[in-house]
Order: C-alpha cells, then sequence, then structure tokens
C-alpha cells in the first residue's frame, strides 16, 4: 500500500508578494503548470493518489482548482483557522491529528522531479529526508549528518557544518512515523506557533532512522523567495521539461 502524501499548502507567503496578492503560492505558474501541478504529477507517477492537503490562505482556490484538475485522486482538505499566525509545525499537527500511519510529506511550493520520490521509497521504516548536497545559504533549511545520520536540522545550523538543504520532500514509515507524529502532537502548543515543521525533528531526542537521501542532480528548487522563483522559471523547469521529453522517446 502506497503511503499518503500531506501536502501544506495553509500559508501567505508574504515573501512572495505581490505575485502571491491575489493567489496562494502553490497555484503560481512555473512554466507551463503551476507549482500545483508538478506535485501532482509526480504523486500520480509513483502511483500516489491519497493526498492530505492542509490549507488556509485562499483556501478555496486550492480546493476547487485540486477538484478540477484531479478527480482521480482521493484528495481531503483540512483547514488550519491560525493560518495567518502559525507555521508548518501547526499546520502538521492538524493533518497528523487525522492520520496515523506512513506518509510522504511536501510543503507545496517545491517544483522537484518524480524521481525524488523514488529515491525516498526504500519499503523501510525511517525518516527520509531529500537533501540537495550543497553550500547552504543561512535562509535555508541545512542538515548536519554524522556516520549516515541526520544529527541536527534547521535554519539555526552553521552553513560550513552541514551536508546540503532540506528541500521540502520527504518521507516517514513505521515505527519513525509514530515517533515523529507524537513529537509534532506534543510540540504545536503556545509559544511555538511560528515554528517549522523540522524543528520536531530537530527536538526529537532519538534520531535514528532520519538519514538525508541524496538528490543533488536532480531538478528541484522551494520558492521562497522571487530569486527562487526566477530560478525556477529559468533553470528548474527547463531540465524537468527535458527529462519529460526524455522519458516520452524511450
Amino acid at each position: 500500500m502506497k503511503p499518503t502524501a500531506i501536502i501544506l499548502a495553509a500559508g501567505v507567503s508574504r515573501r512572495m508578494r505581490p505575485l502571491t496578492d491575489d493567489r496562494p503560492k502553490c497555484l503560481l505558474p512555473v512554466g507551463p503548470k503551476a507549482v500545483l501541478d508538478w506535485q501532482f504529477e509526480a504523486l500520480a507517477k509513483n502511483d500516489v493518489r491519497d493526498v492530505i492537503m492542509v490549507v488556509g490562505y485562499r483556501k478555496e482556490m486550492i480546493h476547487d482548482y485540486v477538484q478540477t484538475h484531479y478527480p482521480s485522486f482521493h484528495v481531503r482538505f483540512i483547514e488550519n483557522p491560525a493560518y495567518d499566525s502559525t507555521n508548518t509545525l501547526f499546520s502538521l499537527s492538524h493533518a497528523l491529528r487525522e492520520w496515523r500511519g506512513d506518509f510522504f510529506y511536501m510543503n507545496a511550493d517545491v517544483v522537484y522531479d518524480a524521481r525524488i520520490l523514488e529515491r525516498l521509497a526504500p519499503g523501510k521504516e525511517g525518516g527520509y529526508l531529500a537533501v540537495d548536497k550543497k553550500q547552504c545559504r543561512d535562509e535555508e533549511v541545512k542538515v548536519e549528518v554524522r556516520s549516515g545520520q541526520i544529527v541536527a536540522i534547521g535554519k539555526h545550523l552553521d552553513p560550513a557544518v552541514c551536508d546540503g538543504e532540506f528541500i521540502g520532500v520527504a518521507k516517514f514509515a513505521g515505527q519513525f512515523a509514530e515517533r515523529f507524529r507524537q513529537e509534532v502532537l506534543d510540540l504545536a502548543t503556545p509559544g511555538n506557533e511560528m515554528q517549522f515543521f523540522e524543528f520536531a525533528l530537530d527536538h526529537l531526542k532519538d534520531k535514528s532512522g532520519l538519514v538525508a537521501i541524496d538528490v543533488t542532480g536532480l531538478p528541484c528548487v522551494e520558492i521562497d523567495f522571487p530569486e527562487d522563483y526566477q530560478y525556477a522559471l529559468e533553470s528548474v523547469v527547463p531540465r524537468l521539461l527535458a527529462a519529460q521529453g526524455a522519458e516520452r522517446d524511450v
């Protein structure tokens, strides 16, 4: 049985204004498709059809778009009513109150190659984070790895000691998924409203089974800033389209 996909799409995306004044970031056009199209197509290629979407900002637009374009998917919409004053830790907690089991995780602002999901699905329990091994900026979510295991994750880490950027796509399975679920629910409390979901991973005392999956070289980008959007248009999309063309020619 394929895991459910949890997509967090509740945020206002203030850093992308004015592009997001009239639509959620996941519906921004990136090449011939919206951000969300790239994600649903990647899920379809990996036979994942069960989706939980956490929504908030302009939720009706997302609901209508998904219902119109992806009727073959089973999509449940869960609202984060405090989307304007909380971050991804709280959005994920809303989903995990409704879901118990294995799941793919993705931020709704990531454009990525479908082969990334393939690499995250080894069929055993653990936490698998897609990591682009590169020199990171301060603002990026970074991972520190020792002996093959992630020992720290977050924006606060020193780029000099980190192995790369977590791109916002992951898989959690088995007992690790249950431990992580409980950590998220325990931490989604007053005082942590603006924490990212990675806070719960970093907070885990036992990180055994949390590993970085190298996706370096596969086209992907998390669109946080206007320059990321330009990078997606100019670099990521041409490579994704070329890869899709190569698949059709096989």
